[in-house]
C-alpha cells in the first residue's frame, strides 16, 4: 500500500512540476526551433550586469544601461531609445533604454545597467554579476521551471551554462559513500 501511495504522490508532483514549466515558445526559439542541443534561460534584475560568451541562439531583453555586441554573426535589432556610441573593430556599443534581439552566433554580448528582463534560447556561458537594489534584492534567473529560481549573485561573478546541464541535480545532496 505504501508503494502505491508513493507512486501516486510522485505522479502528482511530476504533473504539478510540468504544469508550471515554461518551455521556450516558438517565438522565443525563432529559427533555432527543433534544436535539442539548446536550452532556455530567463532572467531579470533591477541592477547588475551580464556577459554571454561564445553564444548561439536567440537572445531578447529589455533594459536601461549600456550594451556591447562583439563579433555578431547573424542579425540583431535594436529598438527604443538606444543611442549608438561606438561601431568599430567588430564591436557595437549602445546606451539608453530599449529592447534588443540578437539571432545567430556571437563572441560576447555584454550589458550593465538596471531594469533588465529577458530570455535566451540557445547555448553559451552566461556570466552574472549583481548589486543589491534598495529592497536588498539582486535579481533572479531560471531555466524552464519558474518555481526553481536562482538568485542573481552579488559581490562576485557567477557563470551559468546554457542549456542547463545540471537539470535534475540537487547541489545540496551528496552522493552516498560506499563502505
Amino acid at each position: 500500500m505504501t508503494t502505491l501511495r508513493t507512486l501516486i504522490a510522485s505522479t502528482a508532483l511530476a504533473t504539478t512540476v510540468l504544469a508550471f514549466a515554461q518551455p521556450a515558445t516558438p517565438a522565443e526559439m525563432g529559427s533555432f526551433a527543433g534544436r535539442t542541443d539548446l536550452g532556455i534561460v530567463r532572467f531579470q534584475t533591477r541592477l547588475g550586469s551580464f556577459r554571454i560568451i561564445n553564444g548561439e541562439g536567440r537572445l531578447e531583453f529589455a533594459f536601461t544601461g549600456t550594451l556591447m555586441l562583439s563579433r555578431v554573426e547573424g542579425d540583431y535589432q535594436v529598438s527604443g531609445r538606444l543611442r549608438k556610441e561606438w561601431d568599430k573593430n567588430d564591436r557595437v556599443i549602445y546606451t539608453g533604454t530599449g529592447r534588443v534581439v540578437v539571432t545567430g552566433k556571437w563572441r560576447a554580448v555584454q550589458w550593465f545597467g538596471r531594469d533588465l528582463r529577458g530570455q535566451m534560447f540557445g547555448g553559451g556561458t552566461m556570466r552574472l554579476a549583481g548589486e543589491f537594489d534598495r529592497d536588498q534584492r539582486t535579481g533572479e534567473y531560471w531555466f524552464e521551471d519558474p518555481t526553481i529560481k536562482q538568485f542573481w549573485p552579488a559581490g562576485t561573478t557567477f557563470d551559468i551554462l546554457v542549456p542547463n546541464r545540471t537539470a535534475g541535480m540537487n547541489p545540496n545532496v551528496r552522493p552516498r559513500q560506499r563502505r
